[in-house]
């Protein structure tokens, strides 16, 4: 390849979560472009929040674009950027089967286009429907030749709901940062100084948002239970991420017992620290939760997470071994499985290895990138093998 654009699909500095992933990115084109950094592009639909924070300092190739965009204008003008900069790769966010903007880009010489998935793409199609879109993918020949996902769960959706061939998908986790989440014995008490919580009492720990998916209302309703049947044992539940206000209806779920035993602890810049100081994770999902990072956040700080058993968000851990699988929406299964953790303090220690040792393993930036590499040089190779055969008149069966 000779140069590579990255096409976000937000505005620069959205946040930490796609930050992270810019530099992952930037890495991983920086690998693919043998270490020249002058061929490598970053595209956004907006700069007026400035140069994002995950990228070097003096990075200045940035091209104002929005894949969305229908307007010839708009459209000429990105392809020129294409055509002068000899762009003939596209690593594109969340780009789907269609959008007029494609013809553009590959008339201007883009000749392999990936799109990077951190949603779910779909949802799942009925035998028609499927069929129709299987077709719509045939025909729509200048989108994406390829389509990466951050689990199982999501290209399976891809490929049952959206009608991408599986060919044509792959899948590459996460990765985060192992030595700003891991876990250390003499950050154990931050957490207890920094809440004001006693500190013999044992702290199940969610971060994220409070939408309704999210299950925060199931774990409001495990704590009443736990309060309830088990009022012997010590325990507490911080929940980091509500905006102001957005706690006040789940408070209100709580019983008195149970009230006292939960703090909502808002957005925080130390979740690292916090993590280190508790006991497990918890992420009761009731709807869909592509493959979140906080749940390799906590199993790289040391925590067991109890996780739904839905797609996506059980790939996070491994049952038994870094964690716990509860039914999605089970208040009395995530209680039971709060409370096995808290009277089999043994169980909770080895879960806790394997925590720290599976994200060891599956997790880490270096592995995240080297995987993205891998799959665009056989995406790469794959398209420069399917060009050849072409030449020669030879069809590809498959």
């Amino acid at each position: 390849m000779r140069s590579i654009l990255i096409l976000m699909h937000t505005e620069s500095n959205t946040g930490f979560a796609i930050n992270t992933l810019e530099a992952v990115f930037f890495r991983m084109a920086l690998e693919l472009c043998e270490q020249d950094a002058s061929r490598i592009h970053f595209a956004y639909p907006s700069m007026q929040k400035g140069p994002t924070e995950g990228l070097p300092g003096d990075f200045r190739r940035y091209l104002i674009l929005d894949s969305r965009a229908a307007d010839r204008a708009e459209c000429e003008k990105a392809a020129r950027y294409i055509s002068d900069h000899g762009i003939d790769l596209v690593f594109g966010c969340d780009q789907p089967v269609h959008r007029p903007i494609y013809k553009y880009l590959r008339r201007a010489g883009v000749r392999h286009f990936i799109s990077y998935w951190g949603a779910p793409m779909s949802s799942l199609s009925g035998k028609i429907r499927l069929g129709l879109k299987r077709l719509e993918v045939v025909l729509r020949t200048n989108g994406p030749d390829h389509y990466i996902f951050e689990s199982n769960g999501m290209a399976q959706r891809a490929i049952l709901g959206r009608g991408i061939p599986a060919r044509r998908t792959s899948v590459v986790h996460t990765g985060i940062d192992l030595n700003r989440y891991s876990p250390r014995p003499e950050d154990a008490d931050y957490v207890y100084r920094a809440l004001a919580i006693p500190g013999d009492e044992p702290i199940f720990f969610y971060s994220g948002h409070m939408e309704k998916r999210k299950g925060v209302q199931i774990i409001m309703q495990a704590a009443n239970l736990l309060s309830a049947t088990r009022p012997d044992l010590s325990w507490h539940v911080v929940l980091c991420g509500n905006r102001p206000g957005e706690e006040v209806s789940l408070a209100r779920m709580l019983g008195p017992a149970a009230a006292k035993r939960v703090l909502f602890a808002g957005y925080r810049n130390d979740l690292p620290l916090l993590q280190r100081g508790c006991y497990a994770g918890v992420i009761a999902s009731t709807g869909w939760d592509s493959f979140p990072m906080s749940a390799i956040e906590m199993q790289a700080s040391g925590l067991p997470v109890i996780v739904s058993d839905l797609p996506g968000i059980s790939e996070t851990i491994a049952e038994g071994e870094s964690g716990l699988a509860v039914p999605a929406g089970d208040a009395q299964a995530l209680c039971e499985a709060m409370i096995r953790l808290l009277v089999e303090p043994a169980l909770r220690e080895r879960l806790s290895q394997g925590a720290r040792d599976r994200a060891e393993r599956l997790f880490s930036r270096d592995r995240q990138r080297a995987n993205l590499v891998s799959v665009v040089n056989s995406v790469v190779g794959g398209r420069r093998i399917r060009d050849a055969m072409l030449r020669h008149g030879i069809r590809d069966q498959n």
